[in-house]
């Protein structure tokens, strides 16, 4: 995958981009050339799109800005969804752009799929996609698609083709390897109290009575044990007050 190698050769354009997602605590992913099959929104202009930038976190460098947001504070539904749409379009807008997001449907965007393609990922067996920097410690906010006469797209298109040309050369002196692969003892699956995953499956109805069930379970302070458990960027792993936020909002979320 070319995606860094891409950002890195369209350095010009893409370092503004980085230093605006920066001071929300994000950062931009990755991005790739829209193909005639990609199925995207035309842009707020009326072009159809060019280019698709993804922005997440990494880490809990999201934290200090989204916890200190009107959004967190509100006490509404959704606040990390509702803070994502404001900062997701105020991006977008600044670049000329259109904003998606995970949470819009149905029918909804294949942000698994687009993450493949702009980084180097393989799903885990939990499901999670694994990073090989930040491990499972990781998420998709939005992306934003620009129109093909944007100054970043055309620099992007032109790097994707260098950077995707050393990425196959590279590939053909060294296979890129998956962390989960040369994990023989896959904690990750054994670290669950009620054994709610097994491998590419997530008993979710297991995992919410567990829950609902044992209010002083460490999953409650800790966040998903199972996740916890992989060794893989140990050092990116979400500050506590951060896990907790996402188990809440998780029990929130259920029927």
């Amino acid at each position: 995958m070319a995606g860094d190698s891409t950002m890195a050769k369209a350095e010009n354009g893409s370092k503004g981009v980085q230093a605006r997602a920066a001071g929300y605590g994000l950062v931009l992913r990755g991005g790739f050339t829209v193909g005639p099959g990609d199925a995207l929104p035309v842009c707020h202009s009326g072009e159809p799109a060019a280019l698709l930038l993804l922005f997440g976190q990494a880490g809990s460098d999201i934290w200090a800005a989204f916890s200190h947001s009107a959004e967190y504070a509100d006490g509404e539904a959704d606040p990390l969804d509702r803070w994502s749409a404001r900062v997701g379009k105020a991006l977008a807008e600044e670049l000329g752009g259109t904003a998606c997001f995970p949470f819009e449907g149905p029918p909804w965007y294949p942000f698994g799929q687009w993450a493949q393609r702009a980084e180097n990922l393989q799903p885990s067996p939990l499901g999670i996609l694994m990073h090989p920097d930040h491990g499972l410690w990781h998420a998709y906010r939005f992306a934003i698609v620009l129109p093909a006469d944007a100054e970043l797209s055309r620099q992007w298109q032109h790097a994707e083709a260098e950077a995707e040309a050393e990425a196959e050369a590279e590939a053909r002196r060294m296979p890129v390897a998956h962390a989960c692969d040369d994990c023989a003892e896959k904690p990750c699956l054994h670290a669950c109290p009620v054994g709610a995953f097994s491998d590419g499956n997530y008993d979710v109805v297991a995992c919410a009575a567990y829950l609902r069930e044992n209010h002083e379970a460490p999953c409650h302070q800790l966040g998903c044990l199972a996740r916890a458990a992989c060794p893989q960027a140990a050092e990116a792993r979400y500050e506590p007050v951060h896990c907790r936020f996402h188990m809440e909002q998780f029990l929130l979320s259920l029927p």
